[in-house]
């Protein structure tokens, strides 16, 4: 319940920014999982993290070498993960996405293979997530996965990725939708 009342508390703080008024279900946790080739990604990144809902679970699945790196702009759920996800593995930004490849270069890491992210595009203007989504394309060697609450960005993520899935997950709150790009 601390958990939900967190998340509530900031969605009325600042709703653009924070995006979600609940932790994702377990059931959008387990379909972003299975789409996460975990036997073969080194470094893994999470785009707005929130309170760690998909972090705990990759931390769970990653392997022993793997880099969990969550960007995530609110400095309240940042210190919220650190304490709650504490793992060697794990690495907490406090920026936006569009530090992806300036971060990921001063740690002298070539590309990710594996983006995950619960950004909510919806709120972002076109500039914000066409650079956004220019950043991903750059800093990934591998699979870009997403959930959005609605359908707006499909048009967007086919200009930037040969291969998008889609599918839909009813049980969360709000029903979302759960994107899996691939070039």
């Amino acid at each position: 319940m601390k958990d939900s009342l967190l998340m509530l508390i900031n969605f009325f703080k600042n709703p653009k920014e924070t995006g979600a008024v609940a932790v994702s279900s377990s059931y959008v946790t387990n379909e972003i999982m299975k789409h996460i080739d975990f036997k073969n990604s080194k470094n893994i990144i999470e785009l707005g993290p929130g309170l760690g809902t998909f972090t705990k679970a990759i931390l769970e699945k990653a392997n022993r070498d793997a880099n969990v790196i969550c960007f995530e702009v609110n400095e309240e759920f940042c210190k919220y993960i650190n304490k709650n996800c504490a793992d060697k593995r794990l690495i907490v930004i406090n920026k936006g996405a569009e530090n992806i490849r300036k971060k990921l270069n001063e740690m002298g890491i070539g590309k990710a293979d594996c983006i995950v992210s619960g950004l909510p595009f919806k709120n972002f203007s076109v500039g914000k997530k066409k650079k956004i989504l220019t950043e991903v394309k750059e800093a990934l060697n591998g699979r870009f996965i997403l959930f959005q609450y609605t359908n707006n960005l499909s048009a967007m993520l086919s200009l930037h990725f040969k291969k998008v899935e889609k599918s839909f997950v009813p049980l969360n709150i709000p029903p979302c939708f759960i994107f899996k790009c691939e070039d």
